[in-house]
């Protein structure tokens, strides 16, 4: 697995050669922040409510049930 992410950061640097650690820092921060909109963008863009469906749905049973059977 590492090696696949070496592998393609080396392929992304290529690509934008400007791309250094700080955009990697910040795009994860911000995917960390923003990760309950990112189901919300195929909606939009291409009207697939499945994938909106299928997270959200895994995020209640998997976070959010989870924590309520814990607690009682």
């Amino acid at each position: 697995m590492v090696i696949s992410l070496l592998v393609s950061f080396q392929i992304l640097s290529q690509t934008f050669p400007d791309y250094g650690i700080f955009h990697i820092i910040v795009g994860f921060i911000g995917t960390a922040m923003f990760f309950p909109l990112i189901p919300i963008y195929p909606l939009i863009n291409d009207g697939e409510w499945l994938y909106l469906l299928i997270c959200y749905a895994s995020i209640l049973f998997g976070v959010i049930l989870s924590n309520k059977a814990r607690k009682s």
